[in-house]
């Protein structure tokens, strides 16, 4: 969680591999499965009227959506 946390705060592809001590593939798998139960969490603030709850989880899905996590390819 912490590295998700720095990752979401702008740190490093390299920063946050030295927080977590897991390989970089399953550092990027669960970084997309967060983006996707962010974005499920979106659809339901949507349908319930929470406009708030729905902006906040956009902002959250715009600070980690960025870099080599959500590359098409990691062999750039």
């Amino acid at each position: 969680m912490e590295a998700v946390y720095a990752w979401a705060k702008g740190s490093k592809f390299y920063e946050i591999m030295e927080i977590a001590r897991v390989f970089e593939g399953s550092l990027i798998r669960a970084i997309r499965r967060m983006e996707e139960v962010l974005q499920q969490l979106i659809v339901a603030a949507k349908s319930i009227g929470e406009t708030q709850l729905e902006a906040k989880l956009e902002e959250a899905v715009s600070k980690i959506k960025r870099d080599i996590v959500f590359a098409a390819s990691l062999y750039l």
